[in-house]
């Protein structure tokens, strides 16, 4: 009996380690990856028979890694296990196809136990399908007739079949629906990927073993439960195995008792993305096991072959989404379409359904998909040429197409000639001779909207951070992912899915900290990694989060290194700064109360005054931006405070009940008693941290002097809303 196959996801070394000398030890083959992305790529090309993984990974989280699991791979049995999770997360993770929901830490014995029970009680894959896969072939083959005409066929008998075409294709898709018509339909499909898995694991898969003296294998007492094996890879099978399996083939059904093995599956099927003919041919491929294929060997063509259809395919995939994820998803438009129908496809049906998976993903709070809204390599604008029919030869068509041309990448790129040639791999002298010999006028970047337009930006890549709520003191964590132009910041759950964009209408709180909610879904806590989104103007994020964002050491020093290590990626789209026009206040300074004001400056500032009891006094700072680097160096590592006194009263209230000694700076008897200060000045430079991520609410950054006295996130949404509804609105 072959060893159950386990993969392990999760990113702390410690648990892995412990979980993969145990459950070695039981006996089980165990595979292991830190990273969600990586994860999927691993079961894709070698399914496990059971996924233990963590809820927060890098790359992509796990609840989208189980949501993946089973829309592809219903028959893989997954534990979730994590201590960031709630009841709401078990719950979803649950209802998304999971066995069990463990939390951390967690006994060696319970999670053994938990395998065990998960993998004995095991459902057969052919019930999976029956009741999650239709019978009839997926759309995208219905236009391929001598692919539809192929299946038919050979889903009338039981001999092997070979299945070759391009990566991502989908013949695994066609195997199983040749699996599915046939008359053994009811038997398990079991994959084995040849380029991945060891050669004695194929070989015990592949044949029974032989009891010598014995003509009869099942006279022995061994007992096989009849399979059916896909060999993805075929041409990565060791050449012994190669003329094993040829030998076996050709032996399957005869009288012959010569054979020294036998086929334990009742059929195979196998696949293959080069020219098994040509390897034949170069002594490659054992050409008797090509020959078991020759009147069954079906070619998959590439989806660029079939682009007209791929518009039905992607509004139906979309269409199922909708029922299936009972999921917001907005309808796909025209030029959309026609710009998945440009694209080459290289990778096929499966890169595909990684960009529509991705739509879904990020397209929840749109009215319509757009092509801007597609990948950069898949969305290519047209340009738009005027004057082509003034042309009056060839010589000057190709001269009015070249300054569009020009044109077209130097609005990209917001007229940067820098820019602007690295992305048509030229040189800045050949470039700047065209623009001159065209007559194309570069406006000048300090006059340009007062130089307050600047292109959007998110992320080139999701990276993810763990830690624990200051007021919740749950462990939670955040991933962020990057954004289409025009999407803004926008908070989603980690376990429901549902988003709140970070704008100042969906304001709950700002009792102690900014809390976001729309409909069920809030978000607590949101100041500090707004603050870096802000001062690093990022303008395109999705932040998947828990309750409340994690505290990590009460500064944002955290989220800054954690944005550098996604890297920048600046977009097509532009923005223009929020310029205030006038002074605009909330609060009464005469009072001597909270208080906080705005006004036209030709930069962006703020200064805070402070007047609080001892060790504080009164302390002043100003931040002039001058960048990331001024934010990152200056304000960014100031942590939250509190005193002694007002923390017993928080957590009287519910508040700080993740608050520890590493993680804000605490006062009492006129002194700091946890730790020591990072500037002499370290609480006013938090105060300006606060206000740096709740005025990011406003969706864009301000220029303008901010000059505040004693105020909180009550008085900075005051102050927001003051500005909204004065300026933005005239706007």
């Amino acid at each position: 009996m072959p060893k159950a196959r386990i993969l392990i996801v999760d990113d702390e070394k410690n648990i892995v380690s412990s979980l993969t000398g145990i459950l070695a030890d039981e006996g089980y083959e165990v595979a292991k990856t830190g990273d969600g992305i990586e994860a999927l790529e691993i079961i894709q090309t070698d399914p496990p028979d059971l996924v233990l993984l963590d809820i927060w990974l890098p790359g992509m989280d796990g609840i989208e890694v189980l949501k993946t699991v089973k829309a592809y791979h219903p028959e893989i049995e997954v534990l979730i296990m994590s201590g960031h999770g709630t009841i709401d997360t078990a719950v979803k993770a649950t209802k998304l196809g999971a066995q069990d929901f463990i939390e951390k830490p967690f006994s060696l014995d319970r999670i053994t136990q938990s395998i065990a029970e998960v993998l004995s009680n095991r459902r057969s894959v052919s019930n999976v399908e029956e009741k999650l896969t239709p019978k009839e072939l997926p759309l995208c083959f219905e236009s391929m007739v001598e692919v539809r005409k192929a299946v038919k066929d050979f889903s009338r008998n039981m001999k092997p079949v070979l299945v070759h075409g391009e990566s991502g294709t989908g013949k695994e898709f066609i195997a199983q629906a040749i699996h599915r018509q046939s008359s053994k339909s009811d038997r398990p499909f079991v994959k084995i990927n040849c380029s991945f898995r060891q050669a004695r694991a194929i070989h015990s898969l592949l044949f029974k073993r032989p009891r010598k003296g014995l003509k009869d294998n099942t006279s022995s007492g061994q007992t096989y439960e009849e399979k059916v094996i896909y060999l993805s890879n075929i041409d990565s099978l060791s050449k012994g195995l190669q003329e094993k399996l040829a030998e076996a083939l050709n032996a399957n059904g005869s009288s012959s008792d010569d054979s020294h093995l036998e086929l334990m599956p009742i059929r195979i099927f196998a696949s293959s993305t080069k020219d098994l003919s040509a390897l034949s041919v170069k002594g490659q491929f054992h050409p008797a096991l090509l020959d078991n294929f020759k009147s069954t060997t079906l070619f998959v063509p590439p989806l660029r072959d079939f682009a007209v259809s791929i518009p039905a395919m992607a509004k139906d995939y979309l269409a199922e989404a909708r029922k299936t994820q009972n999921a917001s998803i907005p309808e796909i438009g025209e030029d959309a379409l026609a710009a998945l129908c440009r694209y080459n496809w290289p990778e096929n049906v499966k890169e595909l359904r990684a960009v529509l998976n991705k739509l879904i993903l990020t397209s929840a709070n749109q009215k319509k998909i757009t092509a801007q809204d597609l990948p950069s390599e898949i969305w290519q604008p047209q340009i738009e040429i005027k004057n082509i029919d003034q042309a009056g030869s060839l010589q000057e068509a190709e001269l009015i197409w070249e300054k569009h041309f020009i044109i077209h990448h130097l609005k990209r790129n917001n007229w940067d000639i820098e820019k602007t040639c690295k992305a048509l791999s030229t040189e800045e002298k050949q470039l700047n001779e065209k623009i001159e010999r065209h007559s194309i006028e570069i406006p000048d970047p300090e006059k340009d909207n007062n130089g307050y337009r600047h292109p959007q930006r998110t992320l080139k890549r999701s990276v993810v951070l763990c830690g624990s709520g200051l007021h919740s003191g749950i462990k939670t964590g955040l991933i962020l992912q990057p954004m289409p132009p025009g999407s803004g910041i926008i908070f989603g759950d980690i376990s429901s899915g549902k988003t709140v964009p970070a704008r100042l209408e969906n304001v709950q709180s700002t009792d102690y900290a900014t809390r976001l909610q729309k409909g069920q879904a809030s978000v607590g806590t949101i100041e500090h990694i707004m603050a870096v989104l802000h001062m690093y103007r990022i303008t395109n994020l999705l932040i998947k989060i828990g309750d409340e964002a994690p505290v990590m050491d009460g500064s944002a020093k955290d989220f800054c290194d954690l944005i550098e290590d996604g890297e920048f990626e600046d977009q097509d789209g532009f923005y223009e700064e929020i310029v205030i026009d006038k002074n605009y206040t909330f609060g009464n300074l005469e009072q001597g109360g909270p208080y906080i004001s705005i006004e036209p400056s030709d930069s962006f500032s703020v200064s805070y005054h402070m007047d609080y009891p001892e060790p504080i006094g009164i302390q002043d700072y100003n931040f002039e931006f001058k960048g990331n680097e001024s934010f990152k160096k200056e304000i960014a590592p100031a942590r939250t405070f509190g005193f002694m006194e007002e923390m017993a009263q928080l957590t009287k209230m519910g508040y700080a009940s993740g608050g520890k000694l590493d993680n804000f700076i605490l006062l009492g008897d006129k002194k700091v008693l946890n730790t020591k200060l990072r500037f002499k000045d370290e609480f006013p430079r938090h105060k300006i941290l606060d206000i740096l991520g709740d005025f990011y609410l406003l969706g864009k950054p301000i220029r303008g002097r901010i000059k505040a006295c004693k105020s909180g996130h009550t008085q900075n949404i005051g102050l927001l809303k003051n500005i909204q509804d004065n300026l933005l609105q005239k706007n």
